[in-house]
């Protein structure tokens, strides 16, 4: 694997740390959420509230992942990217559906403090024991072009979130002993952090009437965005070049299929999300 591009998107993971930080302390606010406790109106500045917190649930996870991939602990890495994923995808959703808030809002607050409970379907009920909605998984929540790589992508996520001996061959060194120092897949789990966490800083941060510290602030991040989606094109077309050239029987069904996560991966790319003019970048 080219080392070079695995050092390029460990620069690229630290310039969205650096930015995300910026973004969180300086333009984050809950005005929505103040609102509704103080005044009982519920406003669309709610969706900003939910946009906010998940950006700052996600950075901090991405601080995390950073971490750990100094240590090469790439098998983690997936289990917390699929949590950015997640936090992306009902980010999104809500984004493109706001009359469904109290879904991501209310609820939410309400099953934390009890006040409403979940049953074994996924139906919440108040203390009244009525039915006022229903837990929903992310499957649910995917839109656009995000809809064309989700279940391969999420699969792959999923198996290392799980206990699942599919992935035994990552624990086990040349001798057949078990380890836990071998390194895995250090290109593919760091283009998977970078194509994630874009997305997400691209639908939130790059949009156009966000308040950003300064006129500077809003240049690079919107610089930052065009120049993760250009690394993320290289590195797809490695990873897919890889599992193409692959000769290996056992793994000709596999490889095949990250070929074409690869490929759907890449188109959705051009997809706009926030207000970065993807007609200047130029994706193959």
């Amino acid at each position: 694997m080219d080392e070079e591009l695995i050092k390029k998107l460990d620069k690229i993971i630290n310039k969205f740390v650096f930015e995300s930080r910026k973004f969180v302390e300086y333009s984050s606010f809950p005005y929505g959420l103040l609102n509704d406790i103080k005044f009982q109106k519920k406003t669309i500045q709610l969706v900003y509230d939910f946009e906010y917190f998940v950006f700052t649930k996600s950075l901090k996870t991405l601080i995390s992942i950073k971490n750990l991939l100094k240590e090469d602990l790439n098998e983690d890495v997936f289990i917390l990217v699929r949590s950015i994923f997640e936090n992306y995808l009902s980010c999104r959703y809500l984004h493109e559906n706001d009359d469904k808030i109290d879904q991501f809002i209310e609820h939410p607050l309400r099953i934390s403090l009890a006040h409403y409970n979940v049953q074994q379907d996924g139906s919440i009920v108040n203390r009244d024991k009525e039915i006022i909605g229903k837990q929903e998984n992310p499957s649910k929540f995917k839109l656009g072009a995000d809809k064309n790589y989700f279940y391969n992508f999420y699969d792959l996520l999923s198996t290392y979130a799980h206990c699942n001996f599919g992935i035994v061959g990552n624990y086990l060194d040349e001798n057949f002993n078990y380890t836990v120092t071998k390194v895995n897949d250090s290109l593919l789990v760091r283009m998977i952090v970078v194509f994630v966490f874009s997305k997400l800083f691209e639908l939130i941060v790059t949009v156009d009437g966000e308040d950003f510290k300064d006129v500077r602030t809003e240049k690079n991040s919107y610089q930052l965005v065009k120049d993760a989606i250009q690394l993320l094109e290289s590195a797809l077309d490695e990873l897919k070049d890889y599992y193409n050239s692959s000769k290996n029987e056992t793994n000709k069904y596999i490889n095949k299929r990250m070929k074409e996560l690869m490929k759907d991966m890449k188109k959705s790319l051009k997809e706009e999300l926030g207000s970065v003019p993807k007609a200047e970048i130029k994706i193959t």
